[in-house]
């Protein structure tokens, strides 16, 4: 089915009974259109979550995916001064560059493969797999053949099971964020096969070597779910995460300047030794 609006568009409503749309964006004397709609009429019509799927893949999102993917946003914003790109951003803050900077210090270490840079990499093993048919088992042969990594599994930190009642979902359970996300997605009846291939290649990986599912793992497979591509993976990690790292901008202006300088040499005692914000040192 399909409408025109007064603004000229066009909104193509898909199997789903999702709106897409199809108009023009530009700017002219008193008027700002984003895909045919007015700027006004989103300002105050639509979340900033919608807007994600509006601007990326000119639709609205089902309820699924717009919990499902505040819910990930949220999952990002807290991880301490252990991931490398947080310390990196807390570093840069305490020589008073300014919060741009501290920034542009996180996204940059958050590109490398080994940190944030794996959720691309996950997606795109993830979409291979589709193309080449496999199975998770046949999967996960190719890789171990090669003698390659599997993107999205394993963490230095989250490696335990919680408690005795996720015995049947260890794969699923060390780390806090995949375990809370899997279950919200289960109790939305979320149906998207990414996610599930990620479920399966997971349990087979714990199964044969204690690997757990990590954080970039289940969202590589919610968001392909979602219909979002691979190249850009980073955009969801940046919005998620950038609220923790200016309140550590803030919270490092109130430390002594430069403090972190005992970190460039081993000879250092505490070099080692990382100290989060909440924890006293010894």
């Amino acid at each position: 089915m399909t409408a025109t609006t007064p603004t000229g568009s066009t909104l193509v409503e898909d199997i789903t009974g999702v709106e897409r749309f199809d108009g023009p964006s530009l700017v002219r004397d008193g008027e700002i259109l984003a895909r045919g709609v007015p700027v006004g009429e989103l300002i105050d019509g639509v979340s900033f979550v919608e807007m994600l799927f509006f601007q990326l893949q000119a639709r609205r999102p089902t309820r699924a995916e717009r919990v499902m993917m505040n819910a990930y946003l949220v999952s990002l914003c807290e991880h301490g001064v252990t991931s490398p790109s947080t310390h990196g951003a807390r570093v840069a803050a305490s020589v008073r560059a300014p919060f741009a900077a501290t920034a542009i210090s996180f996204v940059a270490g958050a590109c490398g493969p080994y940190h944030f840079g794996a959720l691309e990499r996950a997606m795109e093993e993830l979409l291979e797999m589709e193309r080449r048919g496999e199975t998770p088992e046949q999967f996960l042969g190719r890789h171990s053949a090669a003698g390659v990594r599997v993107w999205g599994y394993g963490h230095r930190f989250h490696k335990s099971v919680p408690g005795p009642n996720t015995a049947d979902r260890h794969h699923e359970c060390a780390d806090p964020r995949v375990r809370r996300l899997i279950g919200f997605a289960d109790e939305l009846g979320w149906r998207g096969v990414h996610l599930a291939r990620v479920r399966e290649v997971g349990r087979l990986l714990w199964e044969r070597k204690g690997v757990p599912i990590n954080i970039d793992g289940v969202a590589a497979g919610l968001l392909l779910d979602m219909g979002f591509a691979p190249a850009i993976a980073m955009l969801f990690v940046i919005l998620g995460r950038l609220p923790n790292i200016a309140r550590l901008h803030l919270e490092e202006q109130d430390e002594t300047p430069n403090r972190f300088t005992a970190l460039a040499t081993r000879e250092d005692p505490g070099f080692d030794r990382t100290v989060d914000r909440d924890q006293p040192v010894a």
